[in-house]
């Protein structure tokens, strides 16, 4: 199938000169070009209007029109055709500054044979054709870079801003400025010399790379980036240029910190609930105790009475009668007071089901409970050595159990002390520097790095033999042998402050006496 024939307007006001060149083209190549001639600017617009031309051969002076205007009109009254401006000896410099203009070339009048000039047709309507599929190229780029949100720079080797999209300007002002400028200069002084290493790596290797980094911003606002770098090479193959493609990743990065935030206070939250769910389950479990308590003192105290009254009777009858009797009789009114003690620990556990459990200072719960026991303290001489922190943080507590505890360690001092001593009484705030067992139980009640409230209580009691072989585990706080155990009882205790969230500890300093230690971990607001 032959190829359609190239149609040729030629606008030229001198008839001979028309005729020769249509001759020429005709004789070296038929067929090839369809020619029209006017000889008028005005009929050639009204040619163009009315049908398709490949290219148009223009004269620039014509009756109706001279000069750069003649190539003016007819261009701007058909930009998709290209224009070849014929020209005289004298008028060259003219049809150079229309091919400066847009002409896709000229050609003196007297000096073109048939090949040149049919060659010449074929290169400029190519290169029309090839400034056309550019400008449509540069068209479909700038819409492109003009609509997307995305952030495209062009940098050279030596890291200066070549092109920057038009969705720079929200950060970086009007990006025709930010041409010939530093692309490192708005980097965060921290990023920078990063950022740099890797532009670098980038450009030696020849494969892009992604990072994260911060623009410092001339408001002093700091905003997160995600960019992604390709190579463009020059011809030789060598990387001379990079696209930077970029992205505002600000508030995603906000959204996930919110996320994070989020997610660490659910999980906040649910070791909270867990905590409750375990203190219910501590509570259930010491009402259940207490009723059983309760049940088992009352079953066992009076036949206990029938005891301690046959005791005494047989003390009194027997005691000058056998020596042996007498001895074996002592030791039962020793145990049947510590049973006895127990007892009354047994009905005191039952007595505590009813809870009003508030935010409670510590300092007071001590100061009431000693003002209870004032009277013992003055009675057996013992002196009162306190020392309470002020300010204490406000412990979740039931301040009515909470003082029987501090009556019971109190009073169980005053019993290790008949003959006078010295009660201390601390009250102290600190953060924990190991973990903490329940009574050897894993894992760690309390943990390294928790804030703790401190109570101590301290007699001066003189020890009798090795306090660890059943001291501790006496449940009426018997820590010295020639005690008489009654009160609560240590596991009471421990028990009750379990509760409230902390644990009780026992030691027995080098110079005398026992200290009972109480620690309570403060609740976080």
């Amino acid at each position: 199938m032959s190829e359609s024939p190239i149609k040729v307007l030629l606008v030229e006001d001198k008839e001979a000169y028309a005729q020769m060149l249509q001759a020429i083209l005709q004789e070296s190549t038929p067929s090839v070009f369809e020619f029209e001639h006017v000889g008028q600017l005005s009929a050639a617009l009204d040619r163009l209007s009315r049908r398709r031309f490949d290219i148009v051969l223009l004269d620039l002076f014509l009756p109706d029109r001279q000069g750069l205007a003649t190539y003016a009109e007819v261009h701007a009254h058909n930009q998709g055709v290209p224009i070849i401006v014929l020209t005289g000896l004298d008028d060259e410099t003219l049809a150079l500054q229309a091919v400066r203009e847009g002409a896709q070339d000229y050609i003196v009048k007297g000096h073109v044979d048939a090949k040149f000039l049919a060659r010449l047709i074929r290169y400029a309507m190519e290169r029309k054709k090839a400034a056309e599929a550019l400008r449509q190229s540069e068209e479909f780029f700038r819409l492109i870079s003009e609509n997307v949100t995305d952030l495209i720079a062009v940098i050279d080797e030596r890291g200066n801003r070549v092109y920057n999209s038009p969705s720079y300007k929200s950060l970086l002002g009007d990006p025709d400025l930010l041409r010939g400028t530093n692309s490192f200069q708005e980097i965060h002084p921290e990023d920078r010399e990063r950022v740099r290493r890797v532009f670098e790596e980038t450009l030696a290797t020849g494969r892009g790379q992604r990072i994260q980094y911060r623009l410092l911003l001339k408001d002093a606002t700091t905003r997160h980036i995600e960019s992604q770098g390709s190579v463009i090479q020059d011809e030789r193959g060598k990387p001379s240029k990079l696209v930077v493609v970029s992205r505002d990743i600000t508030e995603h990065k906000e959204s996930v910190e919110v996320l994070r935030n989020a997610l660490s206070d659910l999980e906040k939250s649910h070791e909270e609930l867990k905590a409750a769910q375990l203190q219910l389950t501590k509570a259930e479990k010491l009402e259940a105790v207490s009723t059983f308590a309760a049940g088992v003192a009352h079953e066992v105290k009076n036949p206990l009475q029938t005891i301690i009254l046959g005791v005494d009777y047989l003390s009194t009858y027997l005691i000058h009668q056998d020596a042996d009797a007498s001895i074996i009789l002592s030791d039962m009114e020793h145990a049947v007071e510590r049973a006895n003690g127990i007892i009354h620990g047994l009905l005191e556990l039952s007595a505590l089901n009813k809870r009003d459990v508030k935010d409670e200072d510590l300092n007071g719960i001590i100061e009431q409970s000693l003002r209870s026991v004032e009277n013992e303290l003055t009675h057996h001489s013992i002196l009162l050595v306190k020392s309470l922190t002020d300010d204490l943080p406000l412990l979740r507590l039931d301040q009515r159990t909470m003082k029987h505890v501090f009556i019971n360690l109190f009073m169980n001092a005053v019993r290790s002390m008949p003959a006078g001593g010295t009660l201390t009484v601390k009250t102290l705030v600190q953060e924990l520097r190991e973990d903490r067992t329940l009574r050897g139980k894993k894992p760690a009640y309390l943990k390294a790095g928790d804030t703790i409230v401190i109570a101590e209580v301290q007699d001066s009691a003189l020890r009798l033999g090795d306090p660890k072989t059943s001291e501790e585990s006496d449940p009426a706080l018997t820590t010295h042998p020639s005690r008489k155990g009654n009160g609560l009882g240590l596991a009471v205790l421990q028990k009750i402050i379990e509760l409230y969230g902390g644990i009780i500890e026992i030691t027995h300093p080098e110079d005398a006496g026992t200290a009972f230690t109480i620690l309570f971990k403060t609740q976080k607001r």
